[in-house]
Order: structure tokens, then C-alpha cells, then sequence
């Protein structure tokens, strides 16, 4: 009406009725405890008190559309706020130029990642601690959506200048008997996996260490203080450069190591989690060996 100065037009541009134009007015007015309007044969005008309020009316329309367009942009992943959970290994690895390419893609949305063992991802996913969890695992649990997004072979790999290094490959089983190996905790599935490889080709080996992160098996390995098993992207650059050599034994059959991208089913998948989730499973699929 402040626009129109007359409520039947006002009720034209809104499509509705004059007479629930003019209740709503009135009703208004009550709610307020003041008369906002001042009606005569000419139409109608603000009083002084209507005038106030309608600039805080304005105010709060203004409100509501910047609102709606941060929502539309928040619905299409522009803005807002992910916190991703996520193995050690695969943030110190593969996980930084994946991640680098949607922080520049999407400068407003705040991601913040947190590290740790695969299993405690998994817990802090389950506690709506994380939005999004990377972990090296496969899980098949009810509450939990998961997607492989990467599997990667797992090398045996010696020291340079290691003597089995010198060996012509594929090297007997036999070769392994007492060779020092740097291990991975064993209170992992990873552990019993490659344990369980070793022991089928009958090979008894001699366990040096057990680490509690597999970048610290990498680190003893280079430091020439026994044979590791690894994945392939943490040991990748080693290779190259000749820090690492790879060892091909007769029977040996390692496990692939599996990266799994988890979130719970009923939290809404809309908006950076939604992308990020994509940007993640486009990301690995790209990093993923040839």
C-alpha cells in the first residue's frame, strides 16, 4: 500500500482479494499496537509509525532474499562449510593435489580435514565429527554410504643397496627366510593381509619393527632397516629416483590396498558435500595407477 496508496490496487499486483489485503493490513496493525495506515476517499498513507515500520519491513525482505540466494548458492556447493576425516597415508600421499584443485575451484566453501588411523575416520563420521570420511577400507555397513574410489597394488620393496635388491627377480620365496621386515601394526585388516600373503608362499619372515603409520615404515625402509610392503602411491617417487627397490618373489600374491570415500545415509546429501564427494571419486579415478 505504501507503494500503491490504495489497497485494491495493491491487491492487483499481489493477486489476491481486497478484502484479504485489507484483514491482513488490520490484522498487522494489532499485532504492532499501532495504526499504520491512515485511510480516506484518497486512497491510502503511511502514518508516522507506518513509515518506521516499513523500513524495517523492507529490511527484513532484503534479509530474506540474501538468504535465498545464499541457500541457492550453498545448493550448488558454492559456499558453506565440509569437514573431511581422512587416513593418514592417503592425506600425506594422494589426497593434497586432489584437494588443491577444488580449493581453487571453490575459494568460499571452508573445508577443513582431519587425520588419523581409518578406523578412528570411521568413528568420527559415525559422530558427525567429519561430513565425509576417506579411509582405507572397504565397508559394508548399513548406516554408511561407501564408494571404492581407489585400488592400488601394495609393493614389497627393499632398501637400495639392500642385498636381495641385487638379486635377479623373481627371487624364491626362500630368499625372504629371516630378512628384517618393517611392519604395520598389527591390530589392522592391512597386516593380517600381507601376513597372510607371506606366510601362503612359506616364507618365514622376521619381524624388525611394527610402526603405527605406514609413513613411518617408509621412512625406516629408507633409512636401510628392512624390507617393507607399501602402496604404490606412497613409494611411487622412491622408486623413480632409486631410494627404493621393488622385489618380485615367486608365489607372492599381495592384497590391492583399497580407498574407500564413506557418509552416513541419513545426513543430507546436498550442497560442498555432495560436491566434494564428486570432486573426490572424479580425483581418484584420475590418480589411479595405469
Amino acid at each position: 500500500m505504501a507503494e500503491t496508496g490504495s489497497f485494491s490496487r495493491a491487491a492487483e499486483r499481489l493477486f489476491l482479494a481486497q478484502p484479504t489485503i485489507s484483514h491482513r493490513m488490520a490484522a498487522l496493525e494489532q499485532s504492532t499496537g499501532a495504526q499504520l495506515f491512515i485511510r480516506s476517499g484518497r486512497g491510502v498513507q503511511l502514518t508516522p509509525a507506518g513509515a518506521l515500520f516499513l523500513q524495517y519491513a523492507r529490511a527484513g525482505l532484503d534479509s530474506l532474499d540474501q538468504g535465498s540466494r545464499a541457500i541457492s548458492q550453498y545448493l550448488l556447493g558454492r559456499t558453506g562449510h565440509l569437514s573431511l576425516g581422512c587416513a593418514t597415508s592417503t592425506a600425506t600421499y594422494i589426497l593434497p593435489q586432489i584437494l588443491r584443485r577444488y580449493v581453487q575451484a571453490r575459494p568460499e566453501v571452508d573445508v577443513t580435514v582431519r587425520t588419523g588411523l581409518s578406523r578412528s575416520m570411521l568413528d568420527l563420521l559415525r559422530r558427525q565429527q567429519v561430513d565425509l570420511a576417506l579411509v582405507r577400507l572397504e565397508v559394508h555397513q548399513p548406516d554408511i554410504v561407501s564408494q571404492v574410489v581407489l585400488r592400488e597394488p601394495v609393493l614389497l620393496v627393499a632398501p637400495e643397496g639392500h642385498p636381495l635388491a641385487r638379486l635377479a627377480a623373481p627371487l624364491p620365496a626362500e630368499a625372504l627366510r629371516g630378512a628384517p621386515f618393517l611392519l604395520y601394526h598389527r591390530q589392522t585388516d592391512y597386516w593380517a593381509q600381507i601376513y597372510g600373503a607371506v606366510q601362503q608362499t612359506g616364507a618365514a619372515f622376521h619381524p624388525a619393527m611394527e610402526l603405527d603409520a605406514l609413513e613411518a615404515v617408509r621412512a625406516m625402509a629408507l633409512a636401510g632397516l628392512g624390507l617393507a610392503v607399501l602402496p604404490a602411491s606412497s613409494v611411487q617417487e622412491d622408486l623413480q629416483q632409486g631410494r627404493l627397490r621393488r622385489l618380485d618373489v615367486q608365489n607372492l600374491l599381495l592384497p590391492d590396498r583399497v580407498t574407500s570415500v564413506l557418509r552416513l545415509v541419513d545426513t543430507p546429501f546436498i550442497g560442498p558435500v555432495q560436491e566434494v564427494w564428486e570432486h573426490l571419486c572424479a580425483g581418484f579415478a584420475a590418480a589411479a595407477p595405469q
